[in-house]
């Protein structure tokens, strides 16, 4: 079976902000897809590579799988608006919810560097293309990952074949807390998850985060259930 990868270009903060505020002041459709071309323009000579880029980014912040609640997107726009100091986490989260390629090759650098903030470029490559094949294709698309997590100022390249963590982003707000959860459920493509695999998910490794139950409470699609083994989260 073909796998879908999806995440075939590499992004620029501006153009996701950029894309995220016209979702959430109700641009959609079409005339999201015709104001990110004009956005492009300038940016690329090449129509195919402007192309590749206007539809990850529509994907990203518009396009809506049948299993993304649309209030899932809309919430997430509306909360970048309103908490745009923490535009990094909802750019994650969308990516999350969205690009399970993306979300294997964050949690194998979350893995990586969970003792050590530096990892070598080639045992992430490794771990890649042992999951998806060793093909040109899946190499592209995990650097076009690599490089988008760079320009985001989620990683740094000291020397050659080397990456190092920036600074995690500390995240207090219940609100984006309770949304960043239903993206980590939403990843997995289940319909609950223990909180405590939440919390110890190495895709949070950009961010200083913690997930309480009482916490969650803002998120009116998510459910908890209190078990002798702790919470599990309900969609």
């Amino acid at each position: 079976m073909k796998v879908s990868i999806g995440f075939n270009r590499h992004l620029e903060p501006d153009w996701l902000a950029q894309t995220a505020s016209w979702v959430a002041n109700g641009i959609i459709g079409d005339e999201l897809k015709s104001r990110i071309d004009s956005m492009l323009s300038p940016v690329f000579d090449s129509q195919v590579a402007k192309d590749k880029t206007r539809n990850l980014l529509f994907g990203i912040w518009a396009k809506l799988p049948k299993r993304i609640p649309g209030q899932f997107q809309a919430d997430g726009a509306r909360l970048m608006m309103e908490y745009s100091e923490y535009h990094l986490a909802f750019h994650w989260g969308m990516m999350l919810a969205k690009y399970p390629f993306f979300v294997f090759v964050v949690s194998q650098i979350g893995r990586l560097t969970k003792l050590n903030d530096t990892f070598m470029y080639s045992q992430l490559e490794q771990r890649v293309t042992e999951n998806y094949g060793d093909t040109s294709t899946i190499k592209r698309s995990m650097q076009f990952v690599v490089r988008t997590l760079m320009n985001l100022g989620v990683l740094a390249n000291p020397k050659q074949g080397v990456y190092q963590l920036q600074k995690p982003i500390k995240i207090d707000v219940p609100n984006v807390k309770a949304w960043l959860v239903e993206a980590n459920v939403l990843s997995e493509q289940l319909s609950s998850r223990s909180l405590n695999v939440i919390n110890d998910d190495p895709v949070w490794f950009p961010f200083e985060l913690s997930f309480q139950a009482h916490e969650l409470t803002s998120n009116q699609r998510l459910e908890l259930y209190h078990q002798s083994s702790g919470v599990v989260v309900f969609l």
